[in-house]
């Protein structure tokens, strides 16, 4: 009889598609690598129709209330680690179903990808209620006080520039190991620029700027698209999500004047990144993340509000996208980046560094190890593998990680 592969629970979130889509992806690499995912939405530790309650009012806030969401995501901003799990109602029947799945289970490592289960977690470390090592994946450029908690075992992080942020907040350990894409978008393509073009009726010769905004299609989205259009040098193609009043507007927009090609929710996000010049987005999510695996560069526009606009500014304080603040400064970075332009060149080579790391490798090594331990000088061989254990792309060495102690 085989040995139990070590397990890693992945704590996610159904707060839009970019949660659940880096939990999956992240679990498929892990089992590449000998090592078992279980993917536990936030619904689940708590109780019956606590869950869609606490999504639906995230969606209200940033779809119709984005000044609610504003003043909720200052409060966040404010709060230091350690701090706002207290205050939040949810943390004790989530901390009770978490203890039970735990001793169910008997993971090797608890992994958050979302930052109401890392203050969870956390607080749940320091009290002693939970001996199994927590790591917190920071998905967002801006490091948040509920990202961070100072009992959780490590912070994943996407860029060396989240460090001294999470330090600030009194967070510890950071590991800087790049974000999770799915391999279409880095490694294994499956579409090359022209044949996505063809496929999708583009020329080779237009400007096309891709126009995204989430799954719930969130944000100034007509006034981004009439923005790129009014420029009169480009063509948006804009995904509206699952936000079907968004999708028929913007297609009335376009027969009257945008000339927009227009898509509600796509399975082949590759397909059209890999069609585009440029990314425009409103909120630093997955789609953003995606463009820059594929070397597309991205242009942050008309954010949304909370982490959105925090986001926008951390991403080009890194250096790995622009921000435009007006459609005037909109169409100035368009014109550079749609065009072999030094922008362009920088923002792809700063972009693609982040992906160098491979993060399954240290989710992988700490639960084998049943604890989080300091990475090996060189770092892990930064290779994803197949089903076979064959390679699927070389990485460089890893670099600029800081040191993580276990507890």
């Amino acid at each position: 009889m085989s040995a139990r592969r070590p397990l890693v629970v992945i704590l996610t979130a159904g707060m839009g598609a970019g949660h659940d889509q880096v939990g999956r992806e992240l679990g498929a690499r892990l089992d590449r690598r000998g090592v078992a995912a279980k993917l536990v939405d936030t619904s689940e530790l708590l109780p019956p129709g606590w869950g869609s309650g606490l999504t639906g009012l995230y969606k209200f806030m940033a779809c119709r209330a984005q000044w609610l969401y504003e003043l909720t995501f200052r409060a966040q901003m404010s709060s230091r680690a350690d701090t706002s799990a207290s205050l939040l109602p949810l943390a004790w029947p989530a901390s009770r179903r978490l203890a039970r799945l735990v001793e169910r289970d008997k993971p090797r490592l608890l992994l958050s990808s979302f930052h109401l289960c890392s203050q969870v977690a956390g607080r749940m470390r320091a009290s002693g209620e939970l001996e199994v090592p927590v790591a917190s994946y920071v998905l967002d450029f801006f490091v948040h006080g509920m990202w961070s908690h100072s009992a959780v075992d490590a912070h994943l992080l996407l860029h060396p520039a989240q460090a001294p942020q999470l330090l600030a907040m009194g967070g510890r350990n950071p590991v800087v190991c790049g974000p999770v894409v799915r391999p279409a978008f880095r490694g294994m393509p499956r579409w090359a620029r022209d044949a996505a073009r063809r496929s999708l009726g583009l020329g080779p010769a237009d400007r096309v700027v891709l126009v995204v905004a989430g799954s719930w299609g969130v944000g100034a989205v007509e006034q981004t698209v009439e923005a790129v259009s009014c420029a009169g040098r480009f063509l948006p193609v804009v995904v509206a999500g699952r936000n079907e009043p968004l999708r028929r507007s913007l297609v009335e927009g376009s027969k009257r004047r945008t000339g927009a090609r227009v898509f509600g929710w796509v399975d082949d996000m590759d397909r059209l990144v890999a069609s585009a010049d440029v990314v425009v987005e409103n909120a630093g999510g997955l789609t953003a993340m995606e463009a820059m695996a594929r070397g597309v560069p991205v242009v942050s526009y008309a954010p949304i509000a909370g982490h959105g606009r925090a986001n926008a500014r951390e991403m080009e304080r890194a250096g790995v996208s622009v921000y435009a603040h007006d459609a005037r400064q909109l169409a100035e970075y368009l014109d550079e980046v749609t065009q072999a332009s030094a922008l362009r060149r920088r923002l792809v080579a700063q972009a693609g560094e982040m992906f160098s790391r491979e993060p399954a490798d240290f989710v992988a090594q700490w639960a084998r190890e049943g604890e989080v331990v300091p990475p090996a000088s060189s770092g892990p061989r930064c290779i994803d593998v197949d089903a076979a254990g064959a390679p699927l792309h070389e990485r460089t060495e890893l670099s600029g990680l800081v040191p993580v102690s276990g507890r």
